[in-house]
């Protein structure tokens, strides 16, 4: 017999136990739906597919490396095992006469036991309980923290207390629950993670620059920085801020991407960098030097980034000038594509240590990004990046086909740099799949032969003007 302290409540017409268990109960008593019923059709799931890959590389991870880990409750069906719920009564001579003579409190607390081979399963949790198991049965590929199998975990237990109700209706109410606790749950969104994650180093490293780096430097205490926009993963013409956060974290995250890290498996393992453990803070203190220079860089080399966003995001303009352009390293898009260039032209100056490279060196090494026009009426931006609205009296950045078009964006920029020499079959295959993604395919063959040609020209003022 299992005997487990407990706690009886009710919503709507669902009476449910909360329950303490420690690692191993759950580990040995608690099941996946999939190992008590064998037929796994559409109409009998019960439960969503487990995704093994997350079970092994984040929540065993999260569990065995963190010593402030915490789960929410998990919550488990009770199909069957003779579930029994015990009320504990209050003794007067124990407690005081204001709790013992308490109905609800009566009511409320309590014990339940399971015969000797309950049926239950996961309903919601599954992925932390075979993380659970795993570490339990020593099958994680790490050593559990010690005395993990005695920590204490709240379970929610749901029971199938009316035994008249057929067995299919059962499995309809289990699988109308499951879906209210997961459709209607709201996982808190992106903006939200990087403010408040104290354990991502790209999150805590994206909140310092904002507070420390004299760039992005938030203007005052709890105040949101000029230049980082702090909510939404887009940015609009008239808006002041010089980035998104999202973006932001994104560029960061790039540009700490050395090749070298990359090689030893520092961003795909998880042995070198794990945005759920929190670094030593020598470590964070090393990176966010390490980041702020980059950014010194670039900012020394690009002097255009200074300039006011408010007059540098308006795609419907005759002419550019000082009061209004429309460049393209003031739109997220554009942004993520730079952080990328950065991060190989620095590779391919710097291959061994390129991150001990000062400031004015690296920045030399940017100085060629300086002579691409960014400015998205020219080519080789417009009819790639920046399109006509199906009017044709405006302009918009493209969505259709906009991951290719990001790619050939990629790949046209490393040849400008010469980070892709190309040969002249090379370059004539380039221009081709350049000329597929025009999004205007009224383009005359004489427009189009000109665009390519200014292109050529800004790759060999480049290439001969280092």
């Amino acid at each position: 017999m299992r005997i487990y302290p407990a706690i009886r409540a009710q919503m709507g017409d669902w009476k449910y136990y909360i329950v303490r268990m420690k690692m191993r109960e759950v580990a040995q008593e608690v099941q996946l739906a999939h190992d008590i019923y064998e037929d796994n059709t559409l109409s009998e799931a019960i439960q969503r597919t487990l995704q093994e890959t997350r079970v092994k590389k984040e929540i065993v991870g999260y569990l065995a490396r963190r010593q402030d880990r915490f789960f929410s409750s998990i919550v488990v069906a009770a199909m069957e095992g003779e579930p029994t719920w015990y009320p504990v009564e209050m003794d007067p001579k124990v407690v005081p006469a204001i709790f013992a003579n308490s109905t609800s409190l009566r009511e409320s607390f309590g014990v339940l036991s399971f015969g000797d081979d309950p049926k239950y399963y996961a309903l919601d949790g599954q992925h932390r309980i075979a993380a659970i198991k795993l570490l339990c049965r020593g099958e994680a590929g790490e050593d559990p923290p010690p005395d993990f199998e005695n920590d204490l975990l709240s379970v929610i237990v749901v029971l199938r207390e009316e035994h008249d109700v057929p067995e299919g209706e059962w499995m309809r109410r289990y699988r109308r629950l499951f879906s209210s606790l997961n459709r209607y749950a709201k996982p808190t969104d992106r903006d939200t993670n990087i403010i408040m994650d104290e354990d991502d180093l790209f999150a805590v490293l994206t909140r310092r620059m904002i507070t420390d780096h004299k760039f992005f430097q938030a203007p005052g205490r709890e105040k949101e920085s000029f230049k980082v926009q702090t909510k939404g993963k887009n940015l609009k013409t008239g808006v002041s801020h010089f980035t998104t956060l999202q973006t932001f974290y994104a560029i960061n995250e790039e540009l700490l991407r050395t090749r070298e890290r990359t090689w030893k498996g520092w961003f795909s393992n998880g042995e070198k960098i794990n945005k759920q453990v929190r670094p030593d803070e020598k470590d964070i203190d090393s990176f966010y030097e390490e980041l702020a220079k980059y950014w010194d860089a670039i900012l020394e080399a690009i002097p255009e980034l200074h300039l006011d966003p408010l007059t540098m995001r308006y795609h419907d303009i005759d002419e550019p000038s000082d009061e209004s352009q429309d460049h393209l390293l003031f739109w997220p898009i554009g942004q993520e594509l730079f952080a990328k260039l950065v991060r190989n032209i620095l590779d391919d100056k710097f291959p061994e240590d390129n991150h001990a490279a000062s400031v004015e060196e690296m920045a030399q090494a940017l100085k060629p990004l300086a002579q691409i026009p960014w400015e998205l009426h020219n080519p080789p931006w417009r009819h790639i990046l920046l399109v006509r609205t199906s009017s044709g009296n405006s302009w918009r950045m493209r969505s259709e086909d906009r991951k290719s078009a990001i790619e050939i964006a990629r790949r046209i920029l490393r040849w400008l740099v010469n980070l892709d020499p190309h040969n002249n079959e090379e370059t004539e295959e380039l221009r081709n799949n350049w000329m597929e993604l025009l999004y205007d395919s009224s383009i005359e063959e004489t427009e189009i032969d000109k665009m390519w040609n200014d292109i050529v020209k800004i790759r060999k003022n480049i290439v001969t003007n280092p």
